[in-house]
C-alpha cells in the first residue's frame, strides 16, 4: 500500500505523535511522511529506515507548504491513504485533493484540539475559512471525543452532509511505550517527585501547577517538581518559581524526546491543562504509573477510572487532587489502566477507522 503522512513541523506533540504512531503501524509498506519545516528535533529520524520521509523548510512552515504543492503536482502519486491531524493540514490536503492534485482512496483526517474553546477572533474566523473550504473531500474525520464531535457539529451544523464524523479515542502504542520506560535517566530516580510534560504555553496550565506545588511543599518538604518541555514560557515559569523561593525543587530538564522512564519513576504524574481535544500524555502516564492526577481539560477524563481528576485553573482543586493521590495506595490501578489502554492499541484504532470506511 501507499502511505501519505502529512504535518506541519518535525515536533512531538499529541497531534504528532499519532501521525507518528500511523508511520509505525505501516512501516511495511510505501510511507511518504512529508513535514512543511524541520525543527531539528531529531524525533522523526527512526523512522528513516521504513519510510520516505522529507523535511521541506528550515526556516518556514509556508516555504514548506508550497514545496509541497509543487512535489504532489509534479508527483502525481496515488495513495490508498492519507493521515492528517491539524486543522490547516487537513484544510489543506482536503483542498489539493479536491483540485486533483492529490489523489487517494482513502482521506482520513483527525481533529487535534477543540478549536471553537481554545481559540477566538481572527484566528477562530482563519480556522472556520479553512474548515469551510477543505473539509469537503475526506472520507472520515475523527473526533478524539463525543464532546469534541459535538462542538464541532454545533458550529458546522451541515458539515455530517459531506463529511462522515466519528468518535474514535486516541490510540496509544504500549510496545513502544514500556520499551522506552526502561531508559536510565540522568538524575536521582529515588527522589520523590511530581512530573508533567509539554510544550510551556499557557493552554498547559503550568501556573497553576507551580502553585498547587508551593503548597504542597509545606506538607512534602522533600517533593520535587520537574517540568518536561520548553516554550514561550519558560523564563516567566522561571520568574514565578524564584518569586516562590522553589529554585531548589522546581527543575527544568528542557525537551526530551523519551518522557517515558520520567513517568515511570515519578510519585505523581500531573496533567495540568486548561483545555485539550483529548491529552496523549495522559494515556503516557497511565501506561507507566498508578498514582496519575488531571484536569478535566475535556469532560471525557471523568470517565477513566483511577486517575485523580478536579477542575482546570484552580490551584486550590489541583493542590487537594495532588495531595490526595499522593495519600492513597493505588496498587488496583495498575490493573485498572491496562484494561483501559489495551482497547487502545493502534491496530484496534485502524480496525475502527477501516469498519467506518467499509474497507
Amino acid at each position: 500500500m501507499k502511505i501519505l503522512i502529512v504535518l506541519p513541523t518535525d515536533s512531538l506533540g499529541g497531534a504528532e505523535n499519532y501521525l507518528k504512531m500511523m508511520a509505525l503501524h505501516y512501516k511495511n509498506e510505501e510511507v511518504d511522511v512529508y513535514a512543511f519545516k524541520n525543527e531539528s528535533n531529531h524525533q522523526w529520524d527512526d523512522l528513516k529506515q521504513y519510510s520516505n520521509l522529507q523535511f521541506l523548510s528550515k526556516s518556514h512552515v509556508f516555504i514548506g507548504v508550497i514545496k509541497f504543492c509543487f512535489l504532489m503536482l509534479l508527483r502525481r502519486k496515488k495513495y490508498d491513504y492519507i493521515f492528517t491531524s491539524q486543522v490547516y493540514v487537513n484544510g489543506l490536503v482536503g483542498i489539493l485533493k479536491l483540485l486533483g492534485v492529490i489523489k487517494s482512496k482513502y482521506f482520513v483526517a483527525r481533529e487535534s484540539t477543540s478549536i471553537f474553546l481554545r481559540f477566538k477572533g481572527k484566528k477562530l474566523k482563519y480556522y472556520r475559512a479553512v474548515i469551510n473550504l477543505g473539509y469537503r473531500n475526506m472520507d472520515l474525520l475523527i473526533c478524539q471525543t463525543k464532546e469534541m464531535k459535538q462542538q464541532f457539529i454545533h458550529h458546522f451544523d451541515k458539515i455530517e452532509q459531506r463529511t462522515k464524523i466519528c468518535v474514535i479515542p486516541n490510540p496509544i502504542d504500549l510496545e513502544v511505550s514500556n520499551k522506552l520506560s526502561k531508559s536510565v535517566l540522568d538524575f536521582d530516580i529515588s527522589l520523590e517527585y511530581i512530573v508533567s510534560a509539554g510544550r510551556f504555553i499557557p493552554l498547559k496550565g503550568y501556573y497553576v501547577l507551580i502553585a498547587s506545588f508551593y503548597k504542597l511543599k509545606k506538607k512534602y518538604p522533600n517533593l520535587k517538581l520537574i517540568l518536561l518541555g520548553e516554550g514561550e514560557l519558560l523564563q516567566d515559569y522561571k520568574m514565578q518559581v524564584e518569586n516562590l523561593e522553589l529554585e531548589d525543587s522546581v527543575i527544568f530538564p528542557g525537551f526530551t524526546n523519551n518522557v517515558y522512564p520520567y513517568f515511570k519513576h515519578a510519585t505523581v504524574c500531573v496533567v495540568s491543562s486548561r483545555i485539550e481535544g483529548f491529552p496523549n500524555v495522559l494515556l503516557q502516564m497511565m501506561s507507566q504509573n498508578t498514582k496519575v492526577v488531571s484536569t478535566t481539560c475535556t469532560e471525557t477524563i471523568k470517565e477513566i477510572k483511577g486517575v485523580f481528576t478536579c477542575k482546570a485553573d484552580s490551584e486550590v482543586l489541583l493542590t487537594n487532587a495532588i495531595n490526595k493521590c499522593l495519600k492513597t495506595n493505588t496498587i488496583v490501578n495498575r490493573n485498572i489502566f491496562d484494561n483501559y489502554l489495551n482497547v487502545r492499541t493502534i491496530t484496534s484504532f485502524m480496525k475502527i477507522v477501516d469498519a467506518n470506511l467499509n474497507v
